[in-house]
């Protein structure tokens, strides 16, 4: 099930402008899957060439908000980078594997990868809180 969803983050990444977007309509979606899902578009835009430090400050964006939406509904983020790494290279993995798509995409991909790695917590939020 979550490899559906890490596609549907990356495409929902080049097209609508950010992860958050697409699995947001998908309630079923836990808080293990948002890290996974962050990481895996942390991995794409690896794959597309984007700098260490954009993705540092990425990660340290999806870490920041997800362990804060955590504590605020009772729940502990133990595993989050494990789980964000898995994701991560998941995410480096289908760029890799849909090249056609990569191409055609990646700007947009990278353009989405930007806005999320400054994303404001309470438009994380309202995508958890679907």
């Amino acid at each position: 099930m979550i490899l559906p969803k890490l596609s549907a983050a990356i495409l929902s990444m080049a097209l609508l402008g950010s992860a958050y977007a697409a699995p947001a309509r998908d309630a079923d979606t836990t808080l293990d899957q948002w890290v996974l899902i962050s990481g895996a578009t942390n991995g794409a835009a690896d794959a597309l060439g984007v700098s260490e430090d954009d993705l540092d400050e990425h990660r340290n964006t999806a870490r920041s908000h997800l362990t804060r939406y955590a504590a605020e509904h009772g729940m502990r983020m133990e595993r989050f980078d494990a789980l964000f790494d898995l994701g991560a290279n998941e995410g480096r993995r289908l760029v890799s594997d849909r090249v056609a798509l990569a191409r055609a995409k990646g700007q947009s991909l990278i353009d989405g990868f930007q806005r999320d790695k400054i994303i404001g917590y309470e438009s994380v939020k309202d995508a958890l809180d679907v």
